[in-house]
Order: C-alpha cells, then sequence, then structure tokens
C-alpha cells in the first residue's frame, strides 16, 4: 500500500465514521431522546467496530482481525505507557503552545466520568476499532511497501488526521484546535512500535485503552 492509497481509506474510514454517526437523525423527536442519546456513543461505536470487522471479511484482510498472543512483558508495558503517556502530555503541551501553561499540572483524580455509557466505550470499544483499522491494517499494509519507522509514523499521522476536529469549522461556538490531533499523532508512534516489537495487535488495544482510561480518570 502507498501513502495516497492509505490517505484515501483513512478518508474513507472519517467519512463512514461520520455517516454512521447520523442514524440519531432518524430517531423521531417525540420520542425518549434523551435516552436515546444517552446510548449514541456507545450504539454508533458497537456498528462502526461490526462494520470493521464484516469489510474486513468481505476483502479477505484477515491477517486484519488476529489477536495473536505475544510475551507478557508486551501487556505490561502496554499497560505502563497507556498510563505514563497521560502524565507527559502536560511536556507535550509546552511544545504544542510554545509556552507554559499556567496550570502546567492540572489533572485531578476522579472516577465520576467512569459511571457514563459514552465513556466507558471510548475506553473498550474505540480503541479496539481505531487499533485494527490503523495499525493491524494500514501500519502493516504500509510496512510492505516502506521501511517499518516510515509505516508507523504514516500510520500514525493518518490517526492524528482523523482527531482534527474538522467539524468546528463550520460552527462559531466550537473552537479549531490542533491539540488533540497533535496528542494522537505521539500517541499512535507509540501503539505502532508497540505492534512492530511485539509482533501482535493486543498489546496496542490494551496501551490505548488504558490510555483513554487514564484521560478520564485524571480531570
Amino acid at each position: 500500500m502507498n501513502i495516497l492509497k492509505s490517505f484515501f481509506f483513512t478518508i474513507l474510514y472519517y467519512v463512514f465514521l461520520n455517516i454512521i454517526g447520523l442514524w440519531i437523525l432518524i430517531i423521531p423527536i417525540e420520542t425518549e431522546y434523551l435516552f436515546v442519546l444517552k446510548y449514541q456513543h456507545f450504539i454508533t461505536s458497537i456498528i462502526v467496530l461490526f462494520s470493521v470487522y464484516i469489510l474486513f471479511r468481505v476483502f479477505k484482510r484477515f491477517d486484519s482481525l488476529k489477536f495473536t498472543k505475544t510475551e507478557n512483558k508486551f501487556y505490561i508495558i502496554a499497560v505502563v505507557l497507556g498510563i505514563v503517556f497521560v502524565f507527559l502530555q502536560p511536556f507535550l503541551k509546552i511544545i504544542y503552545y510554545q509556552k507554559i501553561p499556567e496550570s502546567f499540572f492540572p489533572y485531578k483524580f476522579s472516577l465520576e466520568n467512569l459511571s457514563y455509557l459514552s465513556v466507558i466505550t471510548s475506553i473498550l470499544i474505540v480503541p479496539i476499532t481505531e487499533e485494527l483499522f490503523f495499525r493491524n491494517y494500514l501500519q502493516n499494509e504500509l510496512t510492505k511497501t516502506y521501511k517499518p519507522i516510515i509505516a508507523i509514523v504514516l500510520a500514525s499521522f493518518l490517526f492524528a488526521l482523523i482527531h482534527v476536529p474538522i467539524i468546528s469549522l463550520f460552527f462559531e461556538f466550537s473552537e479549531f484546535n490542533m491539540r488533540q490531533a497533535y496528542i494522537a499523532l505521539f500517541g499512535g508512534l507509540i501503539s505502532g512500535v508497540m505492534l512492530y516489537k511485539s509482533k501482535s495487535i493486543l498489546p496496542s488495544i490494551i496501551f490505548h485503552m488504558f490510555w483513554n482510561l487514564t484521560s478520564w480518570v485524571l480531570v
């Protein structure tokens, strides 16, 4: 797979992701709309995960669905890195903003967010879909054409790309900020290296899960 093809598939993934999210529009307003909104992210994420699984099977990309086991040390490293990465983000933000924020380490531990289904979805389901697509599929395919380091960087850049808040460009009340994509780039690099070293997608998924988990409990 070359760069243009990987970029094209990423755009398709992003568009598909947003189209699937529009299912909420078919729900009549007179129904329990707030109840539906509560489960919107969960339902959308399940549909996307299932769709990716079906597409890989239809196009016979069975390697992209393999959850190969690896050495136990990689699972431990994945957990540690997932937690540590969140604590490293204030330093990354210094580079991004080119100054030291007034509140350099603003984290406060709280489990309150874990009571929301949308948060649990972001921790347990979203990482599986994203890692299967960007690491187990794109990165592995890019590795067939480019050197591993280049494939890791390209897959990480494409992963960061879907975190660019393009929708905010169309609404004045939403600020356009590249910070999330910037952080996602570094997270993607770590995840990509995990896949390359362990030869398994499982450590990458675990890293991503603990990255999201730590981000939600440190508010």
